[in-house]
């Protein structure tokens, strides 16, 4: 009689648990995604399973079923009853278990937005009881509109190796948000053929109208760009890929808020701040064997931007080394050498040229006298530390021992602006910098 009564008491528990589980998934929620990851998860829901995977600490693990039951449960456990079903989205990042940047969601509603639930959300420090970090990733054909969005190819870490047009269209979050910051953690598709991007290419619409970012192509991992996005909604990034070739991108667009510190000023394509770094050319890391397929692309035209820190007052740039050798300054149609260690830099550019404090530099021939002078430009500032020969036009021979290519005393921000015509690419540049403090 007893066993009766308790199998009469149980049966309906189970129907009822699972009229909740089909109901949890009716017409109304999208369907789970993910949910083949985790074919091992006995039993768990995906919700559960990613929380569970991504926390291997026992107590974490624990931690975290609880959260992801409250998140599938009709009644919340009485110890998170402080915790509503609202979205709970934190004003900084929050670190995924994979390293990457996500937003603090509770654990429902990440997976409702096609999000990844990876880890519990620790934001600046503080515990999110509830939630979790979540993570969002896009590929060919897919919409976002979340704070961090990372833009993959499809199969990533793999490559992809066909012909097609891929493209992701990324909304703002909301109408407080002014620019759009992208990093190409990853970019890798075919180079430029003596300087045209004729196979593949990489291409971003819908920013501001004067917001331009160029058509790039090649290995240019690393590189970022700023959009403006304040008088507009949707941004499209576009990878064309044409033919047979193992091609990989991952790229991670953050949205920027109005008047945030990380805002970078009008019309800089890049943007960096510190007392020392480094700037390159786009497609300055490419690995080809041929001269034809080095190189920046044709046609662009674009400022990189680098934030006066308080204190400092100019910027010396010098020629990039590795230790023993100087790395190539290549720009302009002087330059008839992809492997020279190092080139000439001359001050009359016909053609391409890079513009640091009203200057413009590009490849010279060898000179074949001593420095005698110093030049000053009495429009934008002065530039100091240059090692001039003559005659005209000026051209600095740096050395490993004398890698210094021009001060900068503008007011700042200080800016640098590459500018390439429809022939004759070259290598490009890449520059260390290094503020210099106030006298």
């Amino acid at each position: 009689m007893y066993l009766l009564v308790l199998f009469a008491c149980f049966v309906p528990s189970i129907h009822q648990a699972s009229g909740y589980v089909h109901s949890s998934r009716d017409s109304h929620s999208p369907p789970l995604p993910y949910h083949s990851i985790f074919n091992n998860n006995k039993g768990k829901t995906p919700l559960v399973a990613a929380t569970y995977y991504f926390n291997s600490e026992p107590d974490l693990k624990r931690e975290f079923i609880k959260e992801a039951v409250y998140a599938d449960s009709p009644d919340p456990p009485e110890e998170n009853t402080n915790i509503g079903p609202t979205t709970i989205v934190n004003d900084a990042y929050c670190q995924a278990a994979d390293g990457r940047k996500g937003s603090c969601y509770d654990a429902q509603e990440c997976v409702n937005k096609g999000g990844m639930p990876m880890g519990r959300c620790d934001s600046g420090g503080t515990k999110r009881d509830g939630t979790v970090c979540c993570l969002f990733e896009v590929t060919c054909g897919e919409v976002a509109s979340e704070q961090y969005t990372y833009f993959r190819n499809p199969g990533f870490p793999q490559p992809s190796q066909n012909s097609r047009v891929c493209r992701v269209r990324i909304g703002k979050m909301n109408k407080n948000v002014c620019l759009y910051r992208v990093d190409m953690l990853s970019l890798d598709i075919a180079p430029p053929n003596k300087g045209n991007c004729s196979q593949d290419i990489f291409v971003v619409s819908g920013q501001n109208e004067n917001s331009v970012a160029p058509k790039i192509c090649g290995m240019n991992t690393g590189q970022h760009y700023y959009l403006g996005v304040d008088e507009s909604d949707t941004v499209s990034l576009h990878v064309l890929m044409l033919g047979i070739r193992r091609r990989k991108f991952d790229i991670l667009v953050t949205q920027v808020p109005c008047h945030s510190e990380q805002t970078a000023p009008a019309n800089c394509l890049q943007y960096y701040t510190g007392t020392h770094g480094s700037i390159k050319s786009f497609n300055y890391d490419s690995s080809a064997h041929n001269p034809a397929f080095e190189g920046y692309p044709n046609d662009i035209d674009y400022s990189a931007c680098i934030r006066k820190e308080s204190g400092f007052c100019s910027i010396t740039y010098e020629l990039y080394t590795d230790g023993e050798k100087i790395l190539p300054f290549a720009i302009g149609s002087n330059y008839d050498n992809g492997y020279s260690l190092w080139r000439s830099i001359a001050t009359d550019c016909p053609d391409d040229h890079l513009t640091i404090g009203g200057v413009r530099l590009c490849s010279g021939a060898r000179p074949s006298r001593s420095p005698v002078m110093s030049y000053s430009s009495n429009d934008t500032g002065s530039v100091s530390s240059l090692d001039l020969w003559k005659p005209s036009p000026f051209v600095l021979n740096a050395t490993l021992d004398h890698p210094t290519v021009i001060t900068d005393n503008t007011p700042g921000p200080f800016v640098m602006r590459f500018v390439s015509n429809h022939a004759n690419n070259a290598r490009g540049f890449y520059l260390k910098y290094r503020q210099n403090p106030c006298k």
